[in-house]
């Protein structure tokens, strides 16, 4: 009955995130070997290793829902990143950072985040009261997410926008933009919702 549990969440795994099937077949009847001959460590390692291929092939197609502009900073394509292991242990980690001379931005992707508990805490009190007047409560494509604005010792503006779904964490940073509205403006650019669903 275990054997046969672990084969088949495996199996609805791979399907539901359609890896390439070579590599994950291979891994997973690595995995099934492995269990078989009572060698569970090796079979934990090998379905570790899968999924990895997994939140690495959903990061791409995350990555490829992200615009290649916003508010007239391009993307830096080197600097986009797809880790299929977060901190250890199986999970997704996607970075994708926009720049000019004068502005940038990032935006990242976590699952299993630790800050999760305490953003979705404040996000779903009834009644919104932040002690810090620069945070504030806003949608983006409909979901709730936390805006904070930090002004630095040189006068210098940025806007950090955390908004959690299922267990993971989307965390948007942008540095030079003065107005709120500029901000707001480029998370309207990004499709949220498209990402929720290939993220849970």
């Amino acid at each position: 009955m275990m054997k046969k549990l672990f084969i088949s969440l495996a199996i609805a795994i791979l399907i539901a995130a359609s890896v390439q099937a070579q590599e994950a077949e291979a891994l997973l009847g690595n995995a099934s070997s492995e269990y078989k001959s009572g060698n569970l460590e090796n079979a934990r390692f090998n379905l570790q290793q899968m999924l990895q291929e997994i939140n690495q092939a959903i990061g791409r197609d995350i990555l490829a829902l992200l615009p290649d502009n916003l508010q007239g900073m391009t993307k830096v394509d080197e600097e986009d990143n797809v880790t299929g292991v977060n901190a250890g242990f199986a999970g997704l980690f996607v970075t994708r950072n926009y720049k000019t001379e004068t502005h940038d931005a990032s935006i990242e992707i976590v699952s299993d985040s630790p800050l999760l508990g305490g953003l979705n805490l404040l996000l779903n009190m009834p009644v919104f009261i932040a002690s810090d007047p620069n945070q504030k409560k806003i949608k983006i494509d409909g979901q709730k997410a936390l805006l904070t604005k930090n002004t630095g010792e040189d006068g210098s503006v940025n806007y950090n926008v955390q908004l959690a779904f299922g267990s993971t964490l989307f965390t948007f940073n942008c540095n030079g933009f003065e107005d709120e509205k500029d901000v707001t403006g480029m998370l309207d650019n990004i499709p949220i919702k498209d990402i929720m669903a290939v993220a849970q």
